[in-house]
């Protein structure tokens, strides 16, 4: 079995298990038997390469610290580190952080730091693929309340293009092979499935099972095109060694139709028809209580008039007459 099959790793969302995966199968590929690379992440503020790739020394190099998932705080444009450092740099869904202008310096950083490879995955510009963010934030938006924090900067910056990226490699002598992640219909029903569970809490569960489902049965399924984003594989000479090292990713490689913007548009509103069942679910809940409020109402209405049973009686009582006679005049 493979180990990409481990509880522990399949348990991520699917979209960090997607670009995480595809990265570690690469170099499962590329490696000389027993090979250990030492690895610089770029930008991997969870540290999730160090699950992925096990065998590996991974070095982490970020702005922003996270509890141990962090080794060097350093910015991308300006690695502290001398040239050809490390035998493997990386950075997962980190370009489209950058500023444009950023963009760059940062790549030319990753491949000076870099001895033999360079791995860079992102999502790229590609208008139908921002336009599917662009809704599943929206979505985000109006059906949980909140504005999510790494979509608004993909929308507020513009996506690196990806040839633009692929020429700064091949400028600095490195040899591409790109390869898709994410066929970009299942990753919009996939995402908008994530967040959607989200405002249910009693549905969590479900929500890990789905993507532990779609882990181990959809990750070859989708290395296909048009993707969400797009894994550019840059070697110095390693791939010139291994001429046939990624060739079963290039055979699985697939060209799925299309997707129609509105077919997107009717997902999104068969998602947003569940905001129906959350407030008749809210009405239900508000009966409910309303209900319970209107017993609680009843039974103290009956306590009253039993209490004002009990003093009428004990008015008529020859005690309370002899009482009120002595001491209050009646």
């Amino acid at each position: 079995m493979s180990k990409y099959l481990d509880q522990e790793l399949l348990k991520h969302p699917f979209d960090q298990y997607q670009r995480y995966r595809l990265v570690a199968e690469v170099l499962d590929r590329v490696r000389n038997p027993g090979e250990q690379f030492e690895v610089l992440e770029v930008g991997g503020l969870r540290g999730l390469a160090r699950k992925f790739l096990d065998q590996d020394q991974v070095m982490v190099s970020d702005l922003f610290s996270e509890g141990e998932s962090l080794d060097i705080l350093a910015g991308a444009e300006t690695l502290p580190f001398p040239d050809r450092s490390f035998p493997v740099v990386l950075a997962t869904d980190f370009l489209e952080h950058l500023r444009p202008q950023a963009r760059p310096a940062a790549i030319q950083e990753m491949a000076r730091t870099s001895s033999e490879m360079v791995l860079i995955s992102a999502p790229f510009q590609y208008a139908l693929a921002r336009e599917a963010e662009r809704m599943v934030f929206d979505f985000i938006k109006d059906w949980l309340g909140y504005e999510h924090k790494y979509l608004k900067e993909h929308l507020e910056f513009p996506a690196p293009v990806l040839a633009e990226t692929e020429a700064e490699l091949v400028k600095a002598g490195f040899d591409t092979v790109i390869l898709p992640n994410g066929q970009l219909e299942r990753w919009f029903l996939m995402v908008m499935a994530y967040y959607y569970f989200e405002a249910f809490p009693s549905a969590m569960a479900v929500r890990r099972e789905l993507s532990q489902f779609y882990n181990k049965h959809w990750f070859w399924k989708d290395l296909a095109e048009p993707a969400y984003r797009y894994l550019i594989v840059a070697s110095r000479k390693r791939l010139r060694e291994k001429p046939e090292a990624l060739r079963d990713f290039l055979e699985k490689k697939q060209m799925d139709p299309e997707p129609e913007y509105e077919k997107l548009k009717l997902w999104l509103e068969s998602f947003r028809a569940g905001e129906a069942r959350r407030v008749l679910q809210r009405i239900s809940g508000l009966e409910e209580a309303s209900k319970d409020k209107d017993d609680e109402i009843k039974h103290l209405k009956a306590y009253i008039s039993e209490l004002e049973d009990f003093h009428q009686k004990v008015k008529g009582s020859l005690g309370y007459r002899i009482y009120s006679r002595l001491f209050k005049g009646n």
